[in-house]
């Protein structure tokens, strides 16, 4: 895969310093280039990997290549606030494959819009997207918004989300996110998830602002 990223696709406007970032975690833009095109190629085996049914030959291969890796991998286990998956905010879906990646189009500190696609391995049923993935979608792009603006750490409270009609897989759908309220500690935002002019879920959330003393 080419590993190329769209403009404005890495993230949201902040005014200091990320709190699910690392302030250790840099790596300069060669180290997050090929960080993100591990995480693709990564995203991509496993949407290709959900809509196969590999022979017992080639998932006995697979299984050893996986394992050898994982192999290499495990000595190089970091404290949390030194790991890399899920804390490149400088790349497209904050490198991970947790949920869909979010690619952002426009943002400012109380609102963002952008696109997601829910590939094959997000799949539930029928054609449509897991009920599940749409909530932790959510809670990806909300999250990040309550967290950016200059806002101090926050952490989810609630996340209500209602499911208007199916969410289609392999298709790119239009997010767009914005902070409704602030109240003290408390933020409320809300979500909505279209696939053209059709509503296909929506969100809201209520944030919390952490005390000093609350991880």
């Amino acid at each position: 895969m080419s590993g190329q990223h769209p403009p404005g696709a890495a993230g949201f406007s902040d005014g200091g310093e990320r709190p699910w970032r690392s302030s250790e975690l840099s790596g300069g833009a060669e180290y997050s280039a090929v960080y993100g095109d591990m995480i693709e190629n990564l995203g991509d085996f496993l949407d290709r990997l959900a809509e196969a049914k590999p022979d017992p030959e080639l998932l006995e291969s697979l299984s050893a290549v996986l394992g050898s890796w994982a192999r290499k991998l495990e000595p190089l286990g970091v404290r949390e606030r030194d790991r890399v998956f899920g804390r490149r905010t400088d790349i497209p879906g904050r490198g991970q494959t947790m949920s869909p990646t979010i690619v952002v189009t426009e943002s400012d500190g109380d609102s963002v819009s952008g696109t997601v696609r829910f590939g094959p391995y997000f799949l539930g049923g029928n054609n449509a997207a897991h009920g599940g993935t749409i909530p932790l979608m959510f809670d990806e792009i909300l999250g990040r918004l309550a967290n950016s603006g200059g806002r101090p750490p926050q952490r989810t409270a609630y996340l209500h989300t209602d499911f208007r009609s199916i969410t289609p897989i392999a298709r790119t759908l239009q997010l767009r996110a914005w902070l409704v309220s602030e109240e003290g500690r408390k933020r409320i935002l809300k979500a909505t998830l279209h696939d053209g002019d059709i509503l296909c879920a929506e969100a809201e959330g209520l944030f919390v602002a952490l005390r000093p003393d609350q991880p």
